[in-house]
């Protein structure tokens, strides 16, 4: 049971447990990480939705906040994962602990703040860790209410434990239970083992000696960290593009013969190629140094690294909601740096055909079955850390999951505004893409070295097509 540990009236600090009311068959103990789980280090996914209140005088039903806590408890029981605790067994390898005694709780702050909203900042988040410590809870959540009556809640996810995908079926199902609907236990996984060849039947064989994907390799000693550029000191800055800014991008970055499918390009390589052209320039710009893990002078490369969800390409169609954990296969391409240092149209039109080739070769059934069994290898996989990937610029397209859609909707209406969070340390040379459903204009949050900072803000072509956004 949720216990309360403070006297504060403003601020009250919980643990949650989950319940034991829908007798679900028990998880195993502990489920061996894959290596698309072990990619990258502890990092979070969060997430932070905002809400008006039920009513016009701000005023809540005294069980609601209850209501969400039990609901919580419950979710967690839906999701063994999401209440386990990542941890080394006593072989040294990492494993999702799922029993009784692993269980840390989730912790969960309740804070009514005697402001009004003014916008997602930086205090609303749970955790602040840019790599979160061994033996962290696997979720963290944190509720504001302000005077208002507005609503924020802020959830932070191990991204070890699950993707993006898997996070938003967790609270999907969490937000269902607070209004009260039936959950259909058939679309929550009940194997929660990290085995993704076994959605490609016909692809995935186990090999002995698999080549690593484009944009990996194997070291011979593990790795002891992330690569140095990725802890730079950076600052993010928001952008937005219209719904008729992003046609017009497309329409641009659309190499000639574009009808040709070998020539097509979509409005999401065209969006990736204008964000990788203005980081590249800014850092240029700014000559910005090159740390271990970024591409050489010499290569005259950049190398783009992208996140998508690989489950809707296995071949049946039957890994949505069946699998948890990570599947989000990063698909690499190799592009010239002359091509990103040309704020032309006819530059960004090559690299965005670039990324649309690397996607369709890297992110096919084949490709993505020897990826499987690329990082299954044992002589890949062990010691662990071995496995490692390096990019110039890393893009997370969200732009697919409606998060201020109405599975997000707590009872009286869907959230009015969502983010991947506010302040907080971001990689340089990150982005993360959102849209909204309802005007389909598509918000991102760029991050960059601090000295390229003011040159992004000012890059030509970024400008001609993107306006910086306020704080939501």
């Amino acid at each position: 049971m949720p216990q309360d540990l403070t006297t504060d009236t403003q601020i009250q600090i919980y643990t949650i447990f989950p319940t034991n009311k829908y007798n679900r068959p028990p998880p195993p103990s502990e489920v061996p990480l894959h290596g698309l789980d072990l990619l990258a280090a502890p990092i979070q996914i969060r997430n932070h939705r905002f809400y008006h209140p039920p009513t016009p005088t701000g005023k809540y039903d005294s069980l609601f906040f209850k209501k969400l806590k039990d609901s919580l408890a419950e979710a967690l029981e839906l999701y063994p994962a999401v209440a386990g605790t990542i941890k080394a067994n006593e072989k040294g390898e990492a494993i999702l602990a799922m029993g009784v005694n692993d269980r840390l709780g989730t912790p969960y702050t309740m804070e009514v703040n005697d402001i009004a909203f003014s916008g997602d900042n930086e205090t609303l988040t749970p955790r602040h860790e840019q790599i979160l410590p061994p033996i962290s809870p696997t979720l963290a959540v944190k509720v504001t209410r302000f005077s208002c009556g507005t609503i924020a809640i802020a959830t932070s996810l191990n991204h070890q434990v699950a993707d993006l995908r898997g996070f938003l079926d967790f609270l999907e199902t969490w937000a269902q239970l607070v209004r009260g609907d039936p959950v259909d236990l058939t679309l929550i996984p009940d194997d929660w083992s990290r085995t993704p060849g076994r959605f490609f039947p016909d692809y995935y064989k186990k090999s002995s000696k698999p080549p690593p994907p484009p944009g990996f390799a194997i070291l011979a000693d593990p790795a002891t960290g992330p690569s140095p550029y990725l802890l730079a000191p950076s600052e993010a800055s928001r952008w937005t593009l219209s719904k008729k800014d992003i046609e017009r991008l497309k329409q641009d970055f659309s190499p000639s013969g574009g009808s040709n499918s070998k020539q097509w390009v979509s409005s999401g390589d065209a969006i990736a190629a204008l964000l990788s052209g203005a980081i590249t320039r800014a850092r240029e710009d700014a000559k910005v140094t090159r740390l271990e893990g970024r591409s050489s002078v010499s290569s005259e490369i950049e190398i783009i690294a992208a996140a998508a969800d690989g489950r809707e390409r296995a071949p049946l169609g039957d890994m949505q909601g069946k699998y948890y954990g990570n599947f989000n296969p990063l698909f690499c391409t190799t592009v010239s740096r002359s091509d990103l240092l040309s704020p032309s149209n006819e530059s960004s039109s090559r690299v965005a055909l670039a990324i649309r080739n690397a996607l369709t070769n890297q992110l096919s059934p084949q490709a993505l079955a020897d990826k499987i069994s690329f990082f299954e290898a044992e002589q890949n996989s062990k010691p662990p850390g071995r496995i490692v990937w390096n990019a110039d610029i890393i893009l997370t397209n969200w732009s697919r999951f409606y998060l201020q859609g109405p599975k997000f909707d707590l009872g009286w209406g869907q959230p009015f505004g969502a983010t991947a969070g506010s302040g907080g340390p971001y990689p340089p040379g990150y982005v993360v893409m959102m849209q909204d459903k309802r005007s389909e204009d598509i918000q991102f949050l760029v991050a960059i070295e601090k000295e390229g900072a003011a040159g992004l803000k000012d890059d030509p072509l970024l400008t001609k097509y993107a306006k910086i956004a306020s704080v939501l």
